[in-house]
């Protein structure tokens, strides 16, 4: 188990990696069709994800480059071919400027894909 707990977390943060840097391509290796994204804006289907990102990307409104994600916790529940992790992070937006969040992710596991993530469900901590 614990192996597994490596490797699907170092999938995790190559994702987050990909989307802090707003490379869309790369987060379609990642996600599966279908993928949805849950915040406090509300349900985020990937198609309208995808160009919301290229968009504030292309602005110059996106993440700079020294965000990133610190774990704080993170639990692993693994079920046959998937893995329900959850847990809580801290997102370092920009110089001074940073929130934590909750967050749940549904991660699925195929042969030819490897571990690929179908949901993303992330809120702020009060």
């Amino acid at each position: 188990m614990e192996h597994q707990e490596q490797e699907l977390n170092q999938i995790r943060q190559q994702w987050y990696g990909a989307f802090f840097a707003g490379d869309i391509e790369l987060l379609k290796q990642f996600e599966l069709c279908g993928f949805t994204y849950i915040s406090v804006q509300g349900v985020e289907k990937t198609d309208q994800r995808y160009c919301n990102i290229a968009s504030r990307v292309a602005e110059g409104n996106w993440f700079s480059a020294m965000a990133h994600r610190t774990e704080i916790t993170t639990q692993y529940q693994f079920f046959d071919n998937s893995c329900y992790v959850t847990g809580e992070g801290t997102v370092v937006a920009a110089q001074g400027v940073s929130h934590n969040r909750y967050m749940s992710e549904l991660w699925q596991w195929s042969e030819t894909g490897g571990w690929q993530i179908l949901s993303l469900h992330a809120s702020l901590v009060p």
